[in-house]
């Protein structure tokens, strides 16, 4: 039985940034301010004042440069403005309008409602931000969720971890000391540690989850995976929750990990399927999902199957193949070499050949797509990581 469940609105959509550049901080030129859930209306964080979610994990940063940006667990960058070099800058939770990024009287960049009475700017436990009017209704929500924690840090009561854009896949450390994996509404797994209130779960850096005691003390709970070295722990898109070792191969799971297998070995992703390529390219929305791997590196079948496709030196996709497992097709592009032959019968450990660089490609990574009955779909719901 799962117990006190804490309760946070769903994300809708997704905001993950690369803001690599964007984001360097600039030191306060007055003592930074804190607000903890949420700023209320007309309030002005300058820089290195912050908004936080209840528990402090995630938090809304208003940096020196202008920039305002939400950092998650282990300082991950979640979202940012994209509004540096604005020096002096101030966001305001406006008490009438948009949240505003206001400098020397000019507006630089504004998001929400324009003419509507604001009661609060909130940051929750899932890491979503919300514009509350005066009745507490949202009238602007940016749902940045976190679905990749790194070893070396610990989940608090009350965050939420996502595994992305409006999915319901959740992991959280309940108030009531209880590590809980919900697919919608249903409980999938939990650490069963309940009745121990402000418990925590640390991902160490030995590559051990383990669920600790309010105050330290004797693990209440524990994988048992510290010979595995630390790597990250993944709330998925396929509905399970992996913690990966140092080699970033899987060490844990909340269940088995069964149908249809990631190409490569690694967890990193460069480009999502549905992402916004811009006016120009053809076609402008990316039809598969990107790993960023080295060249030579093996490409292996995703399960039994048979290869129906086998191209070479497509303008396009470079060198790539087709692997046909029941209803569900796998292409795998921009190979350096392939290794098998069409019609050949393949199986999980098949290397089908090696990661490249070859046809349209800004460097070396795999594109993956898949296909159900002939309909595009997104690799990582159809895909669990090796």
């Amino acid at each position: 039985m799962i117990r006190a469940r804490a309760r946070f609105a769903a994300a809708v959509t997704a905001v993950a940034i690369a803001a690599a550049g964007l984001v360097a901080v600039a030191a306060p030129a007055h003592a930074a301010t804190t607000y903890t859930g949420s700023a209320p209306a007309g309030t002005w964080l300058r820089a290195g004042d912050q908004v936080t979610s209840p528990n402090g994990q995630f938090r809304l940063v208003m940096q020196g440069d202008g920039n305002l940006v939400e950092y998650g667990i282990g300082n991950v960058v979640l979202w940012a403005s994209n509004t540096p070099n604005q020096y002096g800058a101030a966001t305001v939770v406006q008490k009438e309008g948009p949240l505003s990024i206001i400098k020397d009287g000019k507006l630089v960049a504004q998001w929400g409602p324009k003419s509507s009475p604001t009661k609060a700017l909130t940051v929750s436990g899932d890491g979503s931000l919300r514009l509350l009017d005066t009745a507490g209704k949202t009238t602007w929500k940016l749902d940045t969720f976190q679905n990749r924690v790194p070893a070396g840090t610990t989940i608090l009561p009350g965050t939420v971890l996502r595994s992305g854009s409006g999915r319901q896949q959740t992991f959280t450390m309940q108030a009531d000391g209880n590590l809980v994996q919900y697919v919608g509404t249903a409980a999938a797994w939990s650490s069963k540690t309940f009745r121990h209130p402000g418990a925590t779960a640390a991902v160490q850096a030995d590559g051990n989850l383990v669920v600790y005691p309010k105050g330290g003390g004797k693990a209440l709970w524990a994988s048992n995976t510290s010979r595995k070295g630390g790597g990250a722990l993944l709330v998925q898109l396929d509905g399970n929750v992996v913690l990966y070792g140092k080699a970033d191969t899987r060490s844990w799971s909340t269940k088995k990990v069964t149908g249809l297998q990631w190409p490569v070995a690694g967890t990193t992703i460069t480009g999502r399927y549905g992402d916004d390529r811009g006016a120009g390219h053809v076609p402008r929305y990316h039809q598969g999902t990107d790993s960023p791997v080295k060249v030579g590196t093996p490409v292996y079948a995703s399960g039994a199957g048979r290869v129906t496709t086998v191209v070479r030196n497509n303008a396009s996709y470079g060198n790539y193949v087709i692997v046909t497992y029941g209803l569900t097709t796998v292409l795998t592009a921009h190979m350096s070499s392939i290794a098998v032959t069409k019609d050949q019968v393949v199986s999980l450990g098949t290397q089908l050949g090696k990661s490249g660089n070859t046809g349209q490609s800004t460097g070396p990574h795999v594109h993956v797509e898949t296909r159900v009955n002939g309909t595009l779909k997104d690799p990582l719901t159809i895909l669990a990581f090796r």
